[in-house]
């Protein structure tokens, strides 16, 4: 059975940067989030990793749980890289796409999620990802993650950790045209 391959390469700063773009293709490419008969690609990921004294981004959450885990809190959904002693971090859903209607937003998401699953009496639920049989060609860019002003002194704050497929299709209420040019301007091509 195909999974999605989690491992990053945590020897320094830049393997881990190369370990983001290679799970941002494979997640956004290859992937899609299925919530019983509805299914999502990826549009909007955002990275976050802690490891003592090699990437110490102190706007990851610190969490307890293994590798590959669903982990909801405050700001939206992640999928959990493992904790160990000296680190931890996840993937922040940011954004997804079923048929023609996007998502844009961590909490966005989630209420697109739970829209989507059954009855409360209903214990047949389907979550999970699954291999994207479509394999879209898209194309990924990379640019600065949303709202970390409020982690001075973070060394990563302006790292390009969050990957996107498209602007165009980010809801004009929540992300206006001037900051979609900010954001288009600090953006970069993730090779494939």
């Amino acid at each position: 059975m195909e999974h999605l391959n989690l491992n990053l390469n945590s020897d320094s700063v830049q393997s881990i940067q190369k370990s983001f773009d290679r799970i941002a293709i494979d997640l956004m490419t290859n992937w899609q989030l299925k919530v019983n008969n509805e299914f999502f690609s990826f549009t909007e990921i955002e990275f976050y990793f802690f490891k003592e004294q090699i990437h110490e981004d102190n706007a990851t959450h610190e969490h307890n749980y293994p590798e590959g885990r669903w982990r909801f809190h405050l700001q939206g959904l992640d999928i959990t890289f493992p904790a160990t002693d000296d680190s931890d971090g996840g993937i922040l859903i940011r954004g997804l796409k079923s048929n023609n209607y996007n998502v844009n937003g961590p909490k966005r998401v989630l209420t697109a999620i739970f829209i989507n699953l059954n009855s409360v009496t209903n214990m047949q639920q389907e979550f999970g990802l699954t291999p994207n049989v479509k394999k879209e060609q898209v194309k990924i860019f990379k640019t600065f993650r949303q709202g970390l002003s409020k982690y001075p002194g973070n060394d990563f704050r302006d790292s390009l950790y969050r990957y996107y497929t498209s602007l165009e299709t980010w809801d004009n209420k929540h992300v206006n045209n001037s900051e979609k040019e900010r954001i288009r301007l600090k953006s970069q091509k993730v090779s494939s």
